[in-house]
């Protein structure tokens, strides 16, 4: 919990109260490190008063957390079911950049081809499990406008721990984070995503203004 006190205590001095956001995602400690330092970088706050000292202490912590989280595997979501719920999010973003990258790492990390090539039947399709039905219907309900549901809270929780839910939220949600930049960007697509994606995307799959230069 120290290491939780540390970023509430810096929230708190910089503007006034804990968003209930905050105390959500301090659920899963490691993730709190990582989006605070993350939140930092990106948007200091002009009247911050995190120091150096303070700082550290936050990596230090963060580290230890990140260590813990992978010791303790029987939280985890599978890495190639991360890498489908990331999938079915960028899709739904309409980012093909992230589209590619996921359906690749989802390979590499043992998804068939075949499953590959119905990810967009896979409330049908018997290649996929309720329980991975469940995860990719709410990746695809949490784009924007957001559409999850009670339902799709219900569901998730029939097969997934409160703290594996919160695993699976913070994947999508790094994954908009990356869509808006990648999409934004006009991140060119790398030789290796590219080829696979022409290969063994669905529904002709174009790789728009992420071409190659």
């Amino acid at each position: 919990m120290k290491g939780q006190e540390i970023i509430f205590k810096e929230v708190l001095e910089n503007i006034g109260f804990i968003p209930n956001s905050i105390k959500t995602i301090a659920i899963r400690p490691n993730i709190l490190g990582a989006f605070s330092m993350l939140f930092t970088n990106i948007k200091s706050f002009s009247s911050s008063k995190i120091t150096t000292w303070t700082g550290l202490k936050l990596v230090l912590k963060n580290l230890r957390w990140t260590l813990s989280a992978r010791c303790d595997s029987h939280l985890e979501v599978p890495a190639y079911l991360k890498d489908l719920i990331a999938n079915v999010a960028s899709n739904a973003a309409g980012c093909r950049y992230c589209e590619a990258h996921t359906e690749y790492a989802a390979h590499k990390n043992g998804v068939s081809i075949e499953k590959i090539k119905q990810i967009w039947e896979f409330q049908t399709s018997h290649l996929f499990s309720e329980k991975e039905r469940a995860a990719l219907s709410f990746a695809m309900a949490a784009t924007v406008p957001n559409q999850v549901t009670t339902e799709h809270h219900s569901k998730l929780k029939v097969f997934f721990s409160k703290s594996q839910i919160l695993e699976i939220v913070a994947t999508i949600s790094i994954f908009q984070f990356l869509n808006r930049w990648n999409d934004s960007m006009a991140t060119e697509l790398e030789d290796v995503p590219l080829k696979f994606a022409n290969k063994y995307l669905p529904y002709n799959w174009e790789d728009g203004k992420h071409q190659m230069k």
